[in-house]
């Protein structure tokens, strides 16, 4: 073999594993960059929607609260919220007479706590009697002036039957059958639908009784919610003096609630 001949050779060698050598550099290149690239494009996304679910996330509001025992006291007027599935309006003592006998307990909530009731539809409504020695039928009229609810009669400690009204009669006059006048009230339907299952209500016991009060209505099940203390001007002695407006919330039926409400109002000293 001429010498010629085997440089040629060995050059012609070289050169092939250097092109070898470059296109397996390349491969491998190119691959760990389709690499890179594939999972770059994957975690785009992934971050754009991180991003696009917290732009668009909002706070749900809390419902309106239960309006406070001094608020219905010095307006008459109870508003409930969405998270009410029944209300129980009390009839205080002396309820049957008007103001001029000077034996209301509270101004504002003369014949029913309270004396306006604005509550969602599907609200459950009763009454509880606390006027002792009286009965009372309760008559509820649409605001047509038809009668499209008597309840049964009601003796002291007891409560009524309840019902359930709509909207579309709103609003509701509430009278007595025997004590009308003066026993008037107001029952407002919102289109707001009932959601909770809480059953509320007022109540009015003597400051100096307070605490057997609360006692009692902790061990029934009832939370009380707010509490307001006042004064009563009357001749009646069993009425006079400081008494105070309690707002409870339960989480029994309306039935229920109302008898575990009776042996709370018979230890009241109203006669």
């Amino acid at each position: 073999m001429s010498v010629p001949f085997l440089i040629f050779s060995l050059l012609a060698a070289s050169t092939l594993t250097l092109i070898n050598l470059s296109l397996i550099i390349y491969a491998q290149v190119n691959t760990t960059f389709d690499n890179n690239s594939s999972s770059n494009m994957t975690n785009v996304p992934s971050l754009s929607t991180d991003q696009r679910d917290i732009s668009t996330s909002t706070n749900v509001s809390s419902p309106n609260s239960i309006p406070t025992a001094q608020s219905i006291f010095d307006s008459g007027t109870m508003t409930l919220p969405s998270s009410v599935k029944g209300v129980i309006i009390f009839i205080p003592d002396e309820a049957h007479h008007p103001p001029t006998d000077q034996k209301t307990i509270s101004p504002k909530n003369p014949n029913y706590v309270p004396n306006t009731l604005e509550i969602p539809e599907g609200t459950e409504v009763a009454f509880v009697h606390d006027d002792p020695s009286h009965l009372h039928v309760g008559i509820v009229k649409d605001k047509d002036g038809n009668a499209i609810w008597t309840t049964i009669p009601v003796k002291f400690p007891d409560g009524s039957d309840s019902k359930t009204l709509s909207v579309s009669g709103s609003p509701y006059s509430i009278s007595d059958k025997q004590y009308s006048p003066p026993m008037e009230g107001k029952i407002v339907v919102t289109p707001e639908k009932s959601t909770g299952a809480l059953t509320v209500g007022g109540f009015f016991c003597p400051t100096k009784q307070l605490p057997d009060c609360k006692s009692q209505f902790l061990k029934a099940g009832f939370k009380i919610l707010s509490e307001h203390n006042f004064n009563t001007k009357s001749v009646q002695k069993d009425i006079s003096g400081p008494n105070t407006l309690l707002i409870y919330s339960t989480t029994l039926p309306v039935k229920d609630a109302i008898t575990s409400l009776g042996p709370i109002i018979k230890s009241l000293p109203y006669k």
